[in-house]
């Protein structure tokens, strides 16, 4: 149960973004069902990784965060292969987020 209730958060919080069946690593696409390796060889070891534990009705999955040209991608991943894939913009550097620096 505790499993479901993770996966449902992990999935509710990253669920904002583009839903995509692929996107593209250089000139790699990647997709659902691609398995592991090729995310690997495509677009190397990821920014963040998360890992939510399996249980009796609930495999265990990964999900791996990618930040690259003003956007961040994430790649779900169950049993080595992708499950599915988001991507999303960031804002531009410099703007909407406020500077630590203080003036004055």
């Amino acid at each position: 149960m505790r499993g479901r209730i993770a996966m449902a958060a992990a999935l509710m919080a990253f669920g904002g973004g583009l839903q995509a069946q692929s996107v593209m690593f250089g000139k790699r696409l990647i997709g659902k069902g691609d398995q592991v390796t090729l995310v690997r060889e495509a677009a190397g070891m990821p920014d963040k990784l998360d890992r939510i534990e399996g249980d009796d009705s609930t495999p265990a999955m990964e999900i791996w965060t990618y930040t690259r040209d003003q956007r961040e991608v994430t790649v779900w991943i169950v049993a080595g292969k992708v499950v599915k894939v988001a991507e999303k913009a960031l804002p531009a550097p410099g703007r909407g987020a406020t500077s630590g620096v203080a003036t004055g």
